[in-house]
């Protein structure tokens, strides 16, 4: 699954660019992963329009970005309620320099927030239970994440450490809020608006 994910990464970078759109797709994948975590986003206008307002486009996505949108976020929903734990983050080849893959989980941390803060607008954190808001600030403080100073076999070991709590973190939000979400909500809800 990880590396079908992977296939996905330059072709965004390149609709992207075509777009004039200044994210990256780590950025994106952690809109949609976050938005998906609280139980929204499994509609396609609803995920395509988060997406499309979070880069501030004006009109929709072209169709080919669309379809590489919404097999991103079939993907990432199979992996998210599958038996194991294939789950994974759309991220640079392991082949860049460490400061890009850096930079990019660090970007996939903040549309993780931006994707889940959309999912549960009007809730506050203290509605959570302890261990949600303890992956939160996990995921948090890693969107703050600054740039390694050299490229040392230390230093990458460190960066799959913190992109494989980042990971973890993501797959227990979704378990414990959209699983449970899907239990309580009717099927025609849409994602509360964020203002």
């Amino acid at each position: 699954m990880e590396k079908e994910l992977a296939d996905y990464f330059e072709p965004l970078v390149d609709v992207l660019q075509q777009q004039g759109v200044m994210h990256s797709p780590s950025e994106l994948h952690g809109v949609l992963c976050g938005l998906l975590s609280t139980g929204f986003g499994q509609h396609n206008e609803d995920a395509l329009g988060v997406l499309a307002a979070h880069v501030e486009m004006e009109r929709r996505w072209p169709a080919d970005a669309e379809k590489i949108w919404l097999a991103i976020r079939d993907l990432a929903m199979e992996t998210f309620t599958g038996d194991g734990l294939d789950f994974y983050l759309l991220l640079p080849d392991d082949s860049e320099e460490l400061g890009v893959r850096v930079a990019a989980l660090g970007q996939w941390c903040e549309g993780f927030l931006v994707g889940f803060g959309t999912g549960t607008a009007g809730e506050t954190d203290a509605a959570l239970a302890p261990a949600l808001q303890e992956a939160i600030r996990d995921i948090a403080a890693v969107s703050q994440v600054g740039l390694p100073d050299e490229n040392s076999e230390e230093e990458a070991a460190m960066f799959e450490q913190v992109a494989e709590h980042v990971r973890m973190a993501a797959l227990m939000v979704f378990t414990e809020l959209a699983l449970a979400a899907r239990k309580e909500q009717p099927e025609n809800t849409p994602p509360p608006t964020r203002h």
